[in-house]
């Protein structure tokens, strides 16, 4: 046992000494070689996969840059084509200055007309009387123009806008060239765009003298036909400006672009080039139509593209993981002396940090959203103690001293307007069940003035138990009131837009506020009451009323609610409470002293919320309709006055036991609104339904329908196409009634809310675009991420996000200013749009904080992309500032997974590319 004993002690003594140190140091080696050797293999790997990646992607991105512009070509054509077609004669100039915004980086835009040969000497006589001296029709032979003879008919080049040519060859033939005029029989043929083969342009520098020409065809009003055609719309196109337009030339020296014409089938024609390509397997080819032509686009890399530094990224791992090998070996050595001391001091140290690093965490929370939101309100609130904290700046806010409101959720509640605490309430229980990733409540707050203002309240829960519920909850309160008195003002132009749909011109239009200030007087009410606008904004519309009559009236109503209604203002809180509206005849007092007795519809006027945000009152002088009143020949005289005044047409509409449509009666309206005369859709309908954009039309016809059988109110926005005026937005609505014969009759108006709807898109776009970089912004974001989660819950493709936060940004707004850093961001901006495909999505969330979404995009993928911004970030520094580096997270979708469960991960992969010392890249778990 003795004799065991010390084998066993020696064998320890032999493993703790100088052999087990050698034997752990070449295991280390041994190992850290292989480790390297396998390493610096799948590093090369990944480098020649993503080599791939980058090709494909800007080749992608390429060839769909050309497509666009190839289409835009041929959409700019259609464009002056339907000019043509629109006008019964246009003029040089009127050419000019519609086709001159067309130009970009096309040649020449030629109106080429069809003149028959008798008509030859006075179409050239007039042509010369227009300024075209020398004027005359010529054919094209051996680069040369030279008289044309005697043909049956000529298509000259008459009206011409170049951008790039030093002279225009007026008054040539197209006809005179075999391949100019193979494109005209075939667009002629075809009733459509036409292209010819790659021709030696006229009067263009040698590099841009390689292009097409497209020929369109343009017709009289009758069907087409060879006796209807009016001629021909010619654009003139280089390959080699179109194929390199917008492209940067860092971009064209990466890649060789090759285009070859493959219209006919077996045979390929090689119209352009851009460089010589080398021998390689990356190559991408799509076939793209242009017009009656078919396009072969080939992109191939160039030696620049295959350039790498002298040691690739495997050279330099399987260097550096050598030396840190010996380093580690090295470093074992020393560690092994020092173990136990070290074990002790690590855990020593590990609970200090631990207990720094909580402290630490929930100070940054805190004040990160101070510091960000400097000049806002802070709260702090723990949901399940009831603990809150809320800032000075949150109490000096509403005029508070500091010991004036106390840290309770109670006194914070109590400063809520009632109207608007069930509203803020629900939203804040929404947000703590997570079904949102943001609290956010726009609602009034008490001052200590006794005003209300208007505040943002925005937070976010940053803390959760294990069973999922808040245990912190961090947010900020800004002060909105100017803002939001813009909504108002907005709020109330919208109500009184509505109003303005069913009055006629000639009335007197009072918008106020829900104090009863007048915000909005008409023409109509300064030629009614005899005022000027300027003498009643501000004012209150009681003036304009008998003192005994308000009060009667007052009286009426207080009998009727069996409440006291003191003056005319509350008069109009209370017909107007619930969506009502009231309508009654009112005598007014005009600025002479005179009387006037007027029907006044007061109504309220509500913003997006269903809040009220003012009054409307319209008022119609009943004078002139009640002496009137005794003969119908009058009253018919009045109603075709009125409805010839009505802004719109109001109609009557039929539909017949067979289905037949009719209008029985339309205002002069109709000539406005459907450019159609009544007498054309008197019996049938037809006419005017053919001025209803096709995509509508068939929504529209169902819309009657349904009305029809369910005797409903009709009401309907939908587009029209107008010779004259082109794409317009209606508004209809009306009334049906059951005929005896069984069929229905529609009385209803139809209005033009073209400007009301060119409004709403434009106020859609501004709010989901960031002001300062012209990107999306967070909500924007927020509403498409849950558009691609569900479609990815379809199985329609996968998802990705991809997250960046610049680093050191408080340290670039610090020593260079804020305006450096707006800089830094929308530089950023650009360079993350370039290297981004159509189908990506980025948006900025907040501060320095961007993300990418990614459909159709697995997370290797979107960690490629990662990449390639990541490098896009460092290839230049910003002007005034220098390098700036980002840290990017990359997360993939997983079924079953929420927004927030998906925004949560990738957020954590940009904490830890931080936390791993910034400027890297990190794929969630």
């Amino acid at each position: 046992m003795q004799s065991l004993a010390n084998e066993k002690s020696a064998l320890s003594a032999l493993l703790s000494g100088r052999p087990l140190v050698w034997l752990v140091c070449g295991l280390v080696l041994f190992g850290g070689g292989g480790l390297t050797l396998l390493l610096s293999e799948a590093v090369r790997s990944a480098e020649e996969e993503q080599l791939r990646e980058r090709f494909n992607l800007a080749a992608g991105e390429r060839i769909s840059r050309i497509q666009e512009r190839l289409d835009g070509q041929l959409r700019e054509l259609d464009a002056v084509r339907r000019f043509f077609s629109n006008s019964r004669v246009v003029t040089s100039s009127e050419f000019q200055g519609f086709v001159e915004p067309l130009l970009g980086d096309t040649l020449v835009y030629s109106w080429v007309p069809r003149i028959a040969g008798a008509e030859r000497e006075a179409f050239e006589a007039r042509a010369r009387s227009e300024g075209l001296k020398g004027f005359g029709i010529r054919d094209l032979k051996d680069g040369a123009l030279v008289p044309s003879p005697r043909r049956d008919e000529y298509f000259p080049i008459y009206y011409s806008v170049a951008s790039r040519l030093d002279q225009v060859p007026v008054g040539m033939d197209m006809a005179s060239s075999p391949e100019r005029r193979a494109a005209l029989s075939k667009a002629q043929r075809i009733q459509g765009v036409a292209v010819t083969e790659r021709l030696r342009l006229i009067g263009v520098v040698e590099r841009e003298a390689s292009g097409v020409v497209l020929a369109a065809p343009v017709h009289w009003g009758g069907p087409p036909g060879d006796t209807e055609l009016r001629g021909f719309v010619v654009s003139v196109m280089s390959l080699n400006l179109e194929m390199e337009a917008a492209i940067a030339p860092r971009s064209l020296e990466s890649l060789v672009m090759r285009v070859s014409d493959v219209s006919d089938e077996g045979h390929e024609q090689l119209i352009y080039q851009s460089g010589e390509a080398v021998d390689s397997d990356l190559l991408q080819r799509r076939v793209v139509p242009f017009a009656d032509r078919q396009y072969l686009l080939e992109v191939l890399p160039s030696a620049a593209f295959l350039a790498g530094s002298p040691f690739s990224t495997a050279d330099l791992v399987g260097i550096s993981g050598l030396a840190f090998t010996l380093l580690l070996a090295g470093y074992l050595l020393l560690l092994l002396n020092q173990r136990q001391h070290a074990l002790t001091l690590v855990a020593e140290r590990t609970l200090e940090l631990r207990q720094r690093e909580h402290e630490l965490q929930q100070s940054e929370e805190r004040w990160s959203f101070a510091l960000d939101g400097a000049g806002h309100g802070v709260w702090d609130w723990e949901p399940q103690s009831g603990r809150i904290f809320l800032s000075r700046g949150w109490k000096t806010m509403l005029g508070y001293a500091e010991e004036d409101v106390a840290d309770s959720t109670e006194s914070r509640n109590r400063l809520i307007h009632p109207q608007d605490q069930p509203l803020a309430r629900a939203e804040l229980e929404r947000h703590l069940r997570g079904a949102s990733a943001v609290y956010q409540s726009q609602h009034r707050m008490l001052h200590k003035d006794g005003r209300w203002i208007w505040v943002l309240d925005r937070g976010r829960v940053v803390e959760r138990n294990r069973e999922g519920l808040p245990l912190r909850m961090i947010g900020t309160q800004t002060d909105i009131s100017s803002s939001k008195a813009v909504e108002l003002q907005l709020a109330i132009a919208h109500g009184q837009l509505r109003g303005l749909l069913n009055a006629a011109t000639q009335v007197a239009i009072i918008g106020t506020d829900l104090r009863g200030a007048i915000l909005q007087f008409n023409v109509g009410a300064e030629r009614m009451f005899g005022y000027r606008a300027l003498e009643m904004i501000g004012r209150h519309p009681v003036v304009l009323h008998l003192e005994n009559e308000v009060r009667e009236r007052c009286r009426e109503l207080g009998q009727r609610l069996g409440r006291a209604v003191p003056d005319f203002q509350a008069y109009m809180e209370e017909v107007t409470a619930d969506g009502h509206y009231d309508e009654r005849e009112w005598t007014f007092l005009r600025r002479d002293g005179s009387r006037l007795t007027c029907s006044l519809i007061l109504t309220g006027v509500r913003d997006e919320r269903d809040v009220p945000v003012g009054y409307l009152g319209v008022a119609l002088d009943v004078t002139e309709r009640k002496q009137v009143q005794q003969a119908l020949e009058a009253r018919d005289r009045l109603l075709e006055k009125l409805s010839a005044r009505v802004p719109g047409m109001i109609y009557q509409f039929r539909m017949g036991p067979d289905g037949r449509f009719s209008f029985p009666y339309t205002s002069a309206g109709i000539h406005q609104v459907f450019e159609v005369d009544a007498e054309r859709v008197r019996e049938d309908a037809n006419g005017l339904l053919a001025r209803v954009h096709p995509e509508d039309l068939e929504r529209v016809q169902s819309s009657i329908r349904r009305s029809a059988e369910q005797l409903a109110q009709w009401r309907e926005d939908f587009r029209v196409l107008l010779p004259r005026q082109g794409l317009r937005w209606l508004r209809g609505e009306s009334v049906p009634e059951r005929s005896e014969d069984g069929g229905t009759l529609w009385h209803g108006y139809i209005s033009d809310i073209t400007g009301l709807k060119l409004v709403e898109q434009e106020l859609r776009a501004l709010s989901v675009t960031d002001a300062l970089t012209g990107v999306y912004n967070r909500r924007y974001f927020q509403e498409r991420l849950e558009l691609e989660i569900a479609r990815a819950e379809r199985r329609e493709g996968p998802l990705a996000l991809v997250m960046l936060d610049v680093d050191h940004f408080k340290q670039i707004n610090d020593c260079h200013g804020h305006e450096a850093g707006d800089r830094v961001l929308k530089s950023l901006c650009e360079r993350v749009g370039e290297r981004l495909r159509r189908i990506d999505v980025l948006c900025r969330l907040g501060g320095e904080e961007f993300v990418v979404l990614c459909p159709d995009t697995n997370v290797e993928q979107a960690a490629a992309l990662a990449q390639a911004l990541w490098q896009a970030m460092g290839r230049d520094p910003v002007a005034g500032v220098g390098q700036v580096t980002a840290s990017f997270g990359c997360a993939g979708w997983r079924e079953g997974e929420t927004a927030d469960d998906l925004l949560r991960r990738v957020d954590a992969a940009v904490y830890a590319a931080k936390q791993g010392g910034r400027n890297q890249i990190r794929i969630a778990d």
